[in-house]
């Protein structure tokens, strides 16, 4: 019975109930506690899909005589669960290597390629860097050291010195709080899934809500009409695929501009009570019989 209402849950975070949570516009007014929410709803589903795989392998051994159906059953099961813990573990050891092999290769072709000159005019942080390119670009290459900012000639010339300003403080704020963490976290949290089982609403909410941190603080710094210029300018600007860049979501966040943002801290702290309610749940489920014995109620739960 608990594997099956682990699986159960794990089945709605993975499913309808990510794509629900997903059209919660109320989260963009604070990114930071939906973050959160986001990782906690993907580490339940992942516990939840471990824990079930486990507690139903556990029927193998409860059961003296089982048939040869049950033994396959149980084993497809207790295998599916063994790969997306493998899965888990090796999307996080190349995901970190292969962005930091990438950025690292693209850090040392900026720095070869940067136009001093052009730089030394601007007004921007440690690691910016000005490519010689027609096309609007800005994005960052987040790193422990020698983190970059990179804007090319394009960008420059067709923003306005305050929408400069702002785009390079969009991109400072990424560089400070290791916004790519936090999605090489949940792009690995994505791959540990089968294709047929994973649900990309969590990876593509997660890169959503911190481009709306990084708007936050370049508000705070720049004020919000030159970012929004800034991103309708930049709406169509390619950027690398292991970089960051200043063109993801901008209808959203153009839209999210134009509105007073102010602290929601009830909000805030609803949306944090809801996450630990996430994590706690399958540990709830799997403490279940111990729960309802220190209640004095006699229910057979069972573990499959």
């Amino acid at each position: 019975m608990i594997g099956v209402a682990l699986g159960i849950l794990a089945v709605i975070l993975v499913g309808p109930g990510s794509i629900w949570v997903g059209r919660w516009t109320i989260l963009h007014r604070a990114p930071r506690p939906a973050v959160v929410l986001w990782q906690a709803g993907s580490v339940s589903a992942l516990l939840s899909v471990v824990g079930a795989g486990l507690a139903l392998s556990l029927g193998l051994f409860h059961n003296p005589d089982p048939s040869v159906a049950e033994i396959i059953v149980y084993s497809l099961i207790l295998i599916f669960t063994v790969v997306v813990v493998g899965r888990l573990v090796w999307s996080l050891i190349i995901v970190v290597r292969t962005s930091g092999a990438r950025r690292t290769r693209h850090r040392r072709a900026v720095d070869l390629l940067d136009q001093v000159g052009r730089r030394a005019e601007l007004a921007g942080p440690p690691g910016l860097r000005v490519m010689n390119e027609p096309v609007p670009v800005a994005y960052c290459l987040p790193a422990v050291r020698h983190s970059r900012v990179v804007v090319s000639d394009g960008a420059l010339r067709t923003l306005s010195r305050d929408e400069v300003a702002a785009v390079l403080a969009h991109e400072e704020a990424h560089v400070r709080a290791r916004h790519d963490l936090v999605l090489d976290t949940f792009t690995a949290l994505h791959r540990a899934f089968p294709i047929a089982v994973r649900s990309d609403v969590p990876l593509n909410e997660a890169r959503l809500l911190v481009e709306l941190l990084a708007d936050d603080a370049a508000r705070r710094r720049t004020g919000a009409v030159p970012l929004a210029r800034a991103l309708v300018a930049m709406a169509a600007a390619p950027v690398p695929r292991f970089a960051m860049g200043v063109s993801y979501g901008t209808v959203v966040r153009v839209s999210r501009l134009a509105e007073d943002v102010r602290p929601h801290r009830l909000l805030s702290a609803g949306i944090y009570l809801l996450a630990l309610g996430l994590i706690a749940l399958p540990v709830v489920i799997v403490g279940a019989p111990q729960i309802l014995d220190w209640l004095g109620i006699v229910v057979n739960l069972g573990w499959f």
